[in-house]
């Protein structure tokens, strides 16, 4: 089981707040439905109440309700078998530490705490942090074969439907695997897409050849994993993933799942068709540039026309300022011609055109301002 995640712990959060606590605590009551939601038989329910009762006060507050629903989620979709014997270290929080010490548990140790040993079977197949997310054309390849084996009628591959994958994976505990479908799979659910069993293969593969499954997935999976809108933007760099060459092995990854699922022939790699294969990565980079070009065009015409609207619309500006003076001099020469007129009354109107003349040549600068601005952005973007 891997730790808990932030993202993981707002969920949870989200989910205490729903069933409205009393004094910031869930009682027996209010989580009945939530824990019989799970399917799971009372006698495996029980031992998770336990577990995450670390008080023993019969509710729960908000770090014991974590406890409880990772335990839950974890039974649920496979990650572990029955509820373990201790809470392991990493699921006890820190102001519950005490009390479970002055009860003499001996906390994130057994059998049963399937974490405890995944850092020493790290330390013991001295694993490396060069984790690389480029999956190459070969690599995609035996994914996809993989995954055309595993998946049900509705393209969907369930954690129990790889078994005889996991079986031929050397030097990759369980802890690993289920580490690895915890990532690609932050929803909880009961069956990944395509998409994200691609991925999930590929940590395999990177792990059975030495390298640690990763902490985290790049932004651009994370959001597609979560369903989210993912940051298209060619110029982008989320995630750093950089290409590679695939890394040659004679014990090619699932060659000998998909041996035994059809035969020898669907299990080896066919290396003459490598070379499509490549052709076919240099053309996707060359898509790309295509693209990151066609952007660049459109950000140019797009600011051509904000550029052309903008004269637009200080040339109607200009005019009606024009206009708006010319009839202000005609009153004051009409006023002028006419006898008796008061010569206050035209000293103030005389002003008054004065100050809005004034106001009408500050907004024509300020709008001349904005097109040079424009004009700097153009020159800036065909630079």
């Amino acid at each position: 089981m891997p730790k808990l995640e932030q993202w993981e712990i707002k969920k949870y959060w989200q989910i205490f707040c729903g069933l409205k606590p009393v004094s910031k605590k869930l009682s027996k009551q209010k989580l009945e439905t939530v824990f019989r939601n799970s399917h799971l038989d009372d006698s495996t329910l029980a031992e998770v109440w336990k577990l995450a009762d670390i008080d023993e006060d019969a509710q729960l507050d908000f770090e014991e309700f974590c406890i409880a629903m990772r335990l839950i989620f974890d039974l649920v979709n496979g990650n572990i078998k029955t509820p373990p014997t201790n809470l392991p270290s990493w699921l006890i929080p820190g102001s519950k530490a005490q009390i479970l010490k002055q009860r003499g548990d001996n906390s994130g140790s057994g059998s049963s705490n399937q974490v405890a040993d995944s850092d020493d079977s790290d330390e013991d197949y001295q694993l490396s942090d060069d984790f690389d997310w480029y999956i190459s054309p070969t690599d995609k390849k035996t994914y996809e074969s993989v995954y055309d084996v595993a998946c049900d009628k509705f393209g969907r591959v369930k954690f129990d439907s790889l078994k005889d994958l996991y079986k031929t994976l050397n030097n990759v505990p369980q802890t690993d695997i289920s580490s690895a479908w915890n990532l690609v799979n932050p929803k909880q659910s009961r069956a990944v897409d395509k998409d994200q069993c691609m991925v999930y293969l590929h940590i395999l593969n990177q792990r059975s050849h030495g390298r640690r499954v990763p902490r985290s997935v790049p932004a651009s999976l994370r959001a597609t994993f979560s369903k989210e809108i993912p940051d298209y933007n060619v110029d982008s760099h989320q995630g750093n993933i950089g290409v590679r060459s695939s890394s040659q092995n004679s014990n090619a990854f699932a060659s000998g799942y998909l041996e035994k699922k059809h035969g020898s022939a669907h299990g080896r790699v066919n290396t003459q068709e490598d070379d499509f294969d490549e052709a076919h990565d240099e053309n996707w980079e060359q898509v790309k540039l295509e693209r990151e070009l066609k952007n660049l065009t459109s950000r140019l015409d797009n600011i051509d026309k904000e550029k052309e609207q903008s004269k637009s619309e200080i040339s109607m500006q200009k005019y009606e300022l024009e206009q708006l003076l010319k009839y202000k001099q005609s009153i004051l020469a009409a006023g002028q011609s006419q006898s008796g007129v008061d010569m206050q009354t035209i000293q103030d109107n005389i002003e008054s055109v004065e100050t809005q003349v004034a106001q009408l040549r500050d907004f024509l600068k300020s709008q001349k301002e904005q097109l040079s601005s424009l004009q700097s952005q153009v020159n800036a973007a065909k630079s």
